[in-house]
């Protein structure tokens, strides 16, 4: 506990030694009122929120008369519920607690529990609700929902499906979207009676090791391993990732994770031909084969070389590397789907352009005006984030700007991040729904949000993450979020 341990420090276990602090610890001694206040100010936000939620406050679910959209309300009982959350949030809270009192240690088999408990909120959260497993079924196999599996069903011949995929009749998601998510269930669907009970808890377990990424995806900001750990408790914490299983929503961030991590990891490599540009090719494959919305990181990526560029001084030297490793990527990734098209016939590019006029055609029905979800989404994506996020971002945001260095590549990163989602919101990319489709975007918050947590004194961050899983809680017990 490096609170606790500062605490201890500042005393003289030895009477007769004189006890002299360090500029640091006096430093931290006098920023422990302002922290408190901080702290109090973000439990207050998560108790307001949590209260409005109880008591089914619009629009704390969204709006119909607003946005056209809204989280119906519902009543599943909020002590109900967290009884049936309090196991995982008990592993959660395990790591977390351990973890204080050796801040500096490897965290490998914590982040395993961390992982657990995020499945088991997933897990227990089905459960709260009457339906049970029978509700894992029932999205997995609906038409609304998902359409992913029983668009799978139909798949006769793998290469001749393939080889049309983009003149294809498909379900409502499923013709937005790339097949990756259609083949995801195919071999479940060959294999398994239970075919959309196991391939949707395997979506849940797949989306769970989220957990571990993020502990790899904070290093780009932190070397700090206790930080890092934190940023993972708290990414398995968030409401996204528990209350839209078993959607493959919930998988994205791990793309969009190895995404920033190989490409910030490509560029800072002495290597002539980095392995984590041909790294970076093989996961933009995967990603595109999944979800064409993962395309907007590339805003990040873009927003990063040009940071990384700068801090190099503009010189040629950087300028070649940075194309070399965009190179490199665009081939592997080119490359892959070269060779599914000679094999099976596949056209990305087809099938991209037809995914967008599907997108097109849906977005007249949906009708989601520019200005009100411009102003909306925001908010949509903090809930999925659990909103004691906002005022623990916003703190962080006031530490960067008042000392402002972007020579820091922490700061960097995290102003990079921001302005990451802030893009997609106002060129309206991806309209409406964000807690659920912005969901690839919230590793960007979660870590600047772990970065705020580490600074508060250990008993104030334990009280922070008990309120976020009674968000978690409440949020699940009086929201639909998948109506299948």
């Amino acid at each position: 506990m490096e609170n606790l341990a500062l605490d201890k420090s500042l005393r003289c276990e030895d009477l007769r030694t004189p006890c002299v602090p360090t500029v640091q610890q006096k430093k931290q001694r006098a920023e422990y009122p302002s922290m408190n206040i901080e702290a109090l100010t973000v439990l207050a936000v998560g108790v307001a929120f949590f209260i409005g939620v109880a008591f089914q406050r619009s629009p704390l679910n969204g709006s119909l008369r607003l946005t056209h959209w809204e989280w119906p309300w519902r009543d599943l009982g909020i002590l109900h519920t967290a009884l049936f959350l309090i196991v995982p949030f008990a592993c959660i809270a395990y790591v977390l607690w351990n973890a204080e009192s050796r801040p500096d240690s490897r965290f490998s088999f914590d982040l395993w529990i961390l992982a657990l408990g995020n499945f088991l909120l997933q897990i227990m959260g089905i459960l709260a609700d009457s339906r049970g497993f029978g509700l894992v079924q029932q999205t997995v196999r609906s038409w609304s929902a998902t359409s992913y599996f029983m668009d799978a069903a139909r798949i006769q011949d793998l290469a001749t499906w393939l080889h049309d995929f983009d003149r294809a009749s498909l379900g409502f998601h499923s013709s937005t979207h790339p097949p990756g998510p259609i083949l995801f269930y195919y071999p479940f669907f060959q294999l398994f009676d239970s075919a959309a009970l196991i391939g949707g808890c395997v979506v849940g377990c797949v989306g769970s090791l989220g957990v571990l990424v993020t502990y790899k995806f904070a290093g780009l900001w932190t070397d700090n391993q206790h930080t890092r750990l934190i940023a993972s408790a708290f990414y398995a914490l968030l409401p996204a990732t528990t209350l839209f299983f078993p959607e493959m929503d919930q998988v994205y961030p791990i793309f969009s994770m190895l995404l920033i991590l190989s490409w910030c990891r490509s560029l800072d490599s002495k290597q002539r031909i980095p392995l984590e540009s041909v790294y970076l090719g093989a996961i933009l494959f995967l990603s595109t084969f999944f979800a064409y919305n993962l395309l907007t990181v590339g805003a990040f990526l873009a927003y990063y070389g040009l940071y990384w560029i700068w801090q190099q001084g503009w010189t040629r030297s950087s300028w070649i590397t940075l194309l070399i490793n965009s190179g490199i990527a665009a081939g592997v990734c080119t490359g892959t789907y070269l060779a599914l098209w000679l094999a099976t016939g596949f056209n990305p590019i087809a099938s991209f352009r037809h995914a967008l006029a599907n997108q097109a055609a849906y977005a007249v029905f949906l009708n989601r005006p520019y200005l009100r979800y411009a102003l909306f989404d925001p908010y949509d994506f903090f809930l999925g984030a659990g909103i004691v996020a906002l005022p623990l971002l916003l703190f962080q945001l006031y530490r960067v700007l008042r000392d402002f260095d972007p020579t820091r590549k922490e700061v960097a990163l995290t102003l990079i991040g921001i302005a990451t989602i802030l893009t997609i919101d106002l060129t309206g990319t991806l309209r409406g729904e964000a807690a659920r489709v912005w969901l690839f975007l919230l590793p960007l918050l979660v870590v600047p949000v772990a970065l705020e947590l580490y600074r508060f004194r250990w008993r104030w961050r334990i009280a922070i993450f008990s309120m976020q899983w009674l968000i978690v809680a409440c949020v699940k017990a009086k929201m639909f979020f998948i109506i299948p």
